[in-house]
């Protein structure tokens, strides 16, 4: 698998299983717009927390370089 083409391999990697969950969520009475809403919001709260974890990950590096 190339690098160039890595972000497309992931996205057709979680496609299909995406669309199974939206139409779990239509089928549970959401509306479609809702569910993508919803997925939208969540993947951007992870994708701040995972750039948090790193931020914090690189503050304690340097601290822990200062104190040895």
């Amino acid at each position: 698998m190339g690098d160039e083409n890595r972000h497309l391999f992931c996205q057709m990697a979680v496609e299909l299983p995406l669309q199974d969950l939206i139409e779990d969520a239509v089928k549970a009475g959401w509306e479609e717009t809702e569910v993508i809403t919803a997925i939208i919001e969540v993947a951007d709260n992870l994708m701040l927390a995972a750039g948090s974890n790193a931020e914090l990950e690189a503050l304690l590096h340097a601290l822990k370089r200062k104190l040895d």
